[in-house]
């Protein structure tokens, strides 16, 4: 294979150091590089401790995700190993020895780890620039290094409604933000950056618009690629169809609906959103590092895969419903889709009455309770997420488009990353069935079991709306009464 593809030539005899292996993009690319790039020679990936697991206890783990499935551990297990470290540690936490591991032997840096809960705080989102900060640092004292690549977002300069390829000034110097934050406790640091971040979304975006700033003033002499992928989905072809790890942006509301716990979106339905199958954004960052390896510069990839609508989506994922119920469903599922505020009000104000309910029923069974507290996080979370589903943007792709232009027709084939359609109806059915099986790990025998509990959610939801709209008729009948009395006295 390596005889025909540029890009695998190119990783040949390659070390690599990753960030972030364990999320969704990282692992695709662990496997993507171990069977297309057979001579690759070596991967190191930064592991941490968490969930009550050592880097090796996780490192050991690692390989037993069903994305690996294709390639077979034994002849690569080798290749890869684990660097005990934490990007929100000083220096990433590394011991010396490894330090001087990574100094003498990598060649190619991905940094992809990043904190992308969309309502963490400042302090929090700090560590995503201060890990790269870091990564800069180290990636300087590396003397065979032959690219640095950035995993940022579509959406870090999401205050323009047209985003070019192109790295823009940010609400505040990187530099100045992390001296702020080294320097203020919680409370001075979000009155004091107030000005410059009221109108960002969240701070996950502006992390990510530092971090870029950092890189182009920080990254000097380093060949860099910024990739800056839309809203990330279920894998559209490799490793297996419809793959997915995580329940992150679009897909927590796919779930969340699927679960029955999301009722109602408040969106404006003439909203195009860009989503990018996971293995795309993977395919894009190898052919990236390795065109801009060769050009030597700083250059920005806008990966913003196809547009659709959230209505179209949220229709074509309820009609899968049926065909992969999950046991585990907590209501039925009847998401709509509104643009009015009113409607929307009124629905999350009825599943609120139905979370109060079903806790008072649990109370009298003596048994736990907590719908009314998912309730309210879940309308938190649907907040936090109304500007993306409210706003539509436009992208340049114009490095983007020359990088697959340049490639030629055996990297296509092998590292394919511009899609000129989707075939949605497709697409979406196999993100339904990857959901089920990967995200809930529910197999297919359990669908009789999962269909017969659809059923009686069935029931239940109507029983109670009409139950719910009975209530109002009834309070609204009976202010009408009182009104009447009065005016008649």
């Amino acid at each position: 294979m390596s005889n025909d593809s540029q890009i695998a030539d190119f990783f040949k005899n390659q070390t690599i150091f990753l960030t972030g292996a364990t999320g969704l993009i990282g692992k695709l690319l662990v496997e993507k590089l171990l069977r297309t790039c057979l001579d690759l020679k070596k991967i190191y990936i930064l592991m941490r401790a968490k969930h009550g697991k050592n880097p090796q206890q996780r490192f050991d783990d690692f390989f037993d995700n069903p994305c690996f499935e294709n390639i077979n551990r034994k002849d690569f297990i080798s290749k890869v190993s684990f660097i005990g470290g934490d990007c929100k540690k000083p220096d990433l936490g590394l011991k010396p020895e490894d330090v001087d591991i990574l100094k003498n032997e990598t060649t190619c840096v991905f940094h992809i780890a990043a904190n992308v809960n969309f309502q963490q705080t400042i302090k929090e989102s700090s560590y995503n620039v201060k890990a790269t900060k870091e990564m800069i640092t180290l990636a300087e004292k590396m003397e065979k290094l032959k690219i640095f690549v950035y995993v940022s977002t579509a959406y870090s300069n999401c205050l323009n409604s047209h985003i070019r390829d192109e790295i823009y000034q940010p609400p505040i110097k990187a530099q100045a933000f992390l001296d702020l934050v080294d320097s203020c406790n919680e409370d001075d640091l979000e009155n004091t950056l107030l000005a410059y971040l009221n109108k960002w979304p969240n701070n996950y975006v502006v992390s990510k618009c530092l971090s870029e700033d950092l890189i182009k003033s920080s990254a000097i002499g380093i060949p860099t690629a910024i990739i800056r992928p839309a809203i990330v989905t279920n894998t559209i072809k490799e490793p297996i169809p419809g793959y997915i790890d995580n329940y992150h942006g679009f897909i927590g509301l796919v779930v969340g609906g699927y679960m029955g716990v999301i009722q109602t979106l408040y969106v404006k339905k003439e909203v195009q959103m860009n989503l990018v199958p996971a293995d795309i954004v993977c395919n894009c960052i190898l052919a990236a590092a390795w065109h801009t390896a060769n050009c030597k510069t700083l250059t920005v990839f806008n990966c913003v895969g196809k547009k659709i609508s959230l209505e179209k989506s949220t229709n074509l994922m309820k009609s899968f419903y049926w065909e992969f119920p999950s046991v585990k469903y907590l209501w039925y599922q009847k998401t709509s889709i509104t643009d009015s505020k009113f409607w929307y009000n009124v629905n999350t104000f009825r599943m609120l009455i139905l979370a109060y309910c079903i806790d008072a029923i649990f109370l009298c069974l003596k048994k736990p309770i907590g719908a009314r507290k998912l309730c309210k996080q879940i309308t938190k979370q649907l907040d936090s997420l109304s500007y993306f589903t409210s706003r539509e943007w436009s992208f340049s792709e114009d490095n983007f488009m020359y990088l697959w232009n340049k490639m030629g027709d055996r990297d296509r084939a092998i590292f394919p990353f511009h899609v000129d359609r989707i075939d949605w109806n497709e697409y979406l059915h196999n993100c339904a069935s990857g959901i089920r099986l990967y995200l809930l790990k529910e197999p297919i025998t359990t669908l009789p079991q999962a269909k017969e509990k659809l059923k009686i959610l069935f029931a239940l939801h109507y029983t109670t709306v009409a139950l719910f709209y009975y209530f109002l008729y009834l309070l609204f009948e009976f202010l009408i009464k009182k009104i009447y009395d009065n005016y008649s006295v």
